[in-house]
Formats: C-alpha cells, sequence, structure tokens
C-alpha cells in the first residue's frame, strides 16, 4: 500500500511540477531590482529629480546680471512727437527724424538687495530638489515592498499546490485499498474531493499570485517566472527599539517631513521679504540712426548711455497676512510630522508582535506537523487502510496548509517591518 501511494504522489506531481518549471528563475533579489527598475512611479519620481535640479540652477541665476540685447526699425509719419512702448523699447521719436528710425539698445540689470528674495528662493530649490530625491526612494520602497510581498505569494501558493496534490495522490492511493461497504466508499469519495477541490483553487492562487509577480515586476503577462528560494521562516535580527532608531534615520517619509519643515520655513522668510525694500542697479547703452548704414558710422549715428540704481520699497497691506497664514501652515506640518512619527511607531511595534507571533506558530505547527506524520506513517505500516486512516490524512493535510500560512503570514510580517523602518534585514 504504501508503494502504491507513493507512486501515484510522484505520477501526480511529476506533470504539474514539470510544467511549472520551464519559466525563467526569479529570486527575491532579481524581482526587487526589476521592480524598483521598471516602477512607473519611481521612473516618474526620477523625472523630478531632474526637474528639481533644474530649478536649482534657474534659482542661481537670479543673482546674475539681467542683460537683453534689442533692436527696433520705425516706420514714421508724425505730426507731433511720440514715445514707443515698453515693447517697442521706451523711445522718443521726433516729428522732424523723418520717414525711418533705426536703433540698437544692450542693457544690464543687477540686483544688488532683494530683501533675502533671492536667497530663500535658492533654498527652496535646493531644499526641493533633496524632498524629490527622497520622493524617488520611497517610490523605490513601495515597488520592492510590492516585489517582496508577490514573490513570498507565489512561493507560498507553490508550495501549497504541492503539499495539496501530494496529499490528494496519498488519500487516492488509500482510498483505492478501501475495504469498506457503499458508505464508506461514498465517504471516501467525498473527502477525495474536498481535497481534489482544495488542490484545484491552490493552482487558480498560484496562478493568480504568478500574475501578480509580473505586475510588481513590471513584465508581460506571457513571461514565464518561476521563483527560486526557500519558504521557511526568516530571524527578525532587531528588536523594537532598535527599528524605531534606524526608521527615523532611513524612512523616507520621515526625511521628506523634514524637507517640508524647511520648506514651511523659507516660506515664513519669504513672506516676511516684502517689508524690506529692494535695490537694483541698471546700465544701458543705445545706438540711434535714421538710415540703416548710419548704425555703422559714428560720424551719422547717435549713442547714448546711462547708469542708475533704483529703489522700491514694498507699501502692501497683506504683509502680515501673509505672514501669519505661513506660520499657521508652519505648525500644521510640525503636528503632521509628529502624527507621521506615532504612525511609524506603531507600525513597527505592531509589525514586531505580528512576526513574532507567527514564528512561534509557525514553529508550533511545523512540530505537531512533523511529529503527526511520523506517528501517522508509523500507524499506516503497521495498520490495515481505513476510512479512520484516511480521515486524518485530511485533517495532516489541513495542518499542513495552515502550517504554510503561518510561515507565509511570517515572511509577510517582517517584509513590512522591513519596509516600516526603511532598512532590509541582513539574510
Amino acid at each position: 500500500m504504501n508503494l502504491t501511494a507513493a507512486a501515484l504522489a510522484l505520477a501526480f506531481l511529476a506533470g504539474p511540477a514539470a510544467a511549472q518549471k520551464n519559466g525563467d528563475p526569479v529570486t527575491l533579489a532579481s524581482a526587487v531590482a526589476a521592480a524598483v527598475k521598471n516602477s512607473p512611479a519611481a521612473l516618474a519620481a526620477e523625472q523630478d529629480i531632474i526637474i528639481a535640479r533644474q530649478r536649482v540652477h534657474e534659482a542661481r541665476f537670479m543673482a546674475l546680471p539681467q542683460l537683453s540685447l534689442s533692436g527696433t526699425l520705425s516706420r514714421l509719419s508724425l505730426e507731433y512727437p511720440a514715445i514707443l512702448g515698453a515693447e517697442l523699447g521706451d523711445r522718443y521719436v521726433d516729428p522732424a527724424a523723418g520717414d525711418a528710425f533705426y536703433s540698437l539698445r544692450a542693457q544690464a540689470l543687477q540686483p544688488l538687495y532683494t530683501g533675502g528674495k533671492n536667497t530663500n528662493t535658492l533654498k527652496l530649490a535646493k531644499t526641493a530638489h533633496n524632498q524629490a530625491k527622497v520622493n524617488f526612494e520611497a517610490a523605490r520602497a513601495d515597488a520592492a515592498l510590492a516585489a517582496k510581498k508577490s514573490f513570498y505569494a507565489l512561493l507560498y501558493r507553490g508550495r501549497a499546490l504541492e503539499a495539496a496534490s501530494y496529499w490528494q495522490a496519498r488519500a487516492r492511493g488509500l482510498a483505492s485499498a478501501l475495504p469498506g461497504d457503499a458508505f464508506e466508499q461514498l465517504e471516501a469519495s467525498v473527502l477525495l474531493s474536498g481535497l481534489a477541490d482544495k488542490a484545484r483553487h491552490a493552482e487558480g492562487e498560484l496562478e493568480t499570485a504568478r500574475t501578480g509577480l509580473l505586475k510588481a515586476m513590471n513584465r508581460e503577462p506571457g513571461y514565464a517566472a518561476e521563483p527560486e528560494g526557500r519558504f521557511e521562516v526568516l530571524p527578525v535580527d532587531s528588536d523594537v527599539s532598535r527599528s524605531l532608531v534606524t526608521a527615523m534615520e532611513s524612512r523616507p517619509e520621515l526625511k521628506s517631513e523634514l524637507y517640508k519643515a524647511q520648506m514651511d520655513d523659507i516660506a515664513v522668510n519669504m513672506a516676511m521679504v516684502k517689508r524690506y525694500p529692494t535695490i537694483y542697479l541698471g546700465a544701458s547703452y543705445d545706438l540711434n540712426a535714421y538710415k540703416f548704414s548710419s548704425l555703422a558710422d559714428s560720424s551719422e549715428r547717435s549713442g547714448s548711455w546711462l547708469a542708475s540704481i533704483a529703489i522700491h520699497f514694498p507699501l502692501s497691506y497683506d504683509i502680515w497676512t501673509q505672514v501669519q497664514q505661513r506660520r499657521a501652515q508652519q505648525r500644521q506640518g510640525e503636528l503632521k510630522r509628529s502624527e507621521r512619527q506615532d504612525g511609524i511607531r506603531f507600525e513597527i511595534v505592531a509589525a514586531h508582535k505580528e512576526a513574532d507571533a507567527r514564528r512561534r506558530e509557525a514553529a508550533q505547527l511545523g512540530d505537531e506537523l512533523a511529529a503527526m506524520k511520523a506517528a501517522y506513517d508509523e500507524a499506516a505500516r503497521k495498520a490495515r487502510p481505513s476510512m479512520s486512516a484516511l480521515r486524518a490524512l485530511c485533517a495532516l493535510a489541513d495542518l499542513e496548509q495552515r502550517q504554510l500560512a503561518a510561515v507565509y503570514s511570517q515572511l509577510l510580517a517582517r517584509v513590512k517591518l522591513e519596509w516600516a523602518q526603511g532598512r532590509d534585514f541582513d539574510r
């Protein structure tokens, strides 16, 4: 009986296993690398870094002289003097000039003092650049988390299918040797149907998990992925206090909140800038002529230059209202940061408790399963096939599924803890 059951189990497992091993091997590290590399959110966040970097360059340009070169050609028919608008150069034109007027102007404007506006704008751009980097890290971490969950789900579903197929094949061999009456045969058929249903369900869950891994890796649906890894409980090499310290140093969301705090400070300073004057130094040089060819002849053209310093004193009614708004927003940011820190603490504590509870549960179920398997095999060698043996076999199949689910839950809790503290454990 034992040889028959073993032969049936091997024959049953050979077909599905051979069909499933045709895909490309995917390890946890390769799955995470592919997910991070192909994540649309991470790629979009990477472009945000480029945009923020260019804005830093733009902010630096604000402290440099603003240069302009302009030229105008005017056809005239005037009865009295006219002044060209700002877009045409702010030039005075006399009716005695004739029917044409040509002018070239080179102009430079240098901000000498802006009340800290340019400095704060540069600081704001640099902080936004750093925040873009943190957002990129957060997107990569989310992509890695999804890949880890999908990888372990595929490992779990594959192992569950193997276990269900093994117990189904072994139950068939046992049921075929039962000498019972019609009712016992009916009960055996019902039990076999239940095992077959669990195997079909496990197969469907396996394909769903495979699709989930492909989605996390952003691979085409037809890509054949075969996970490579050991499905077992992994230790958590950290305690709660150590994970909390790691999270405060590494969690991208906390880094982002720190940069938001800096941006709130800068926003308050920017609101205060309206109280201060701005000082500009400007210079320009004009060449004017009534013929285009005269622009090259110094005797027929006129040239003029000017240099000036301008001081602007702002007179605004909303200076203090803007300051109060920015300070209120700054306080809101502080409250949000405190709430985020508390949330991370609870996440880490909950993940530690979950991982520890599932580890103990998986260990206990594993010991019970090993002992009961050994006892069942010992009893099967001594006793004849019976309905009691078949019912015990079905109970063992359920126990192994519970043990696999506990291992899977522990791995998920460990993955969530890695994400919560912002750093992976050493494997």
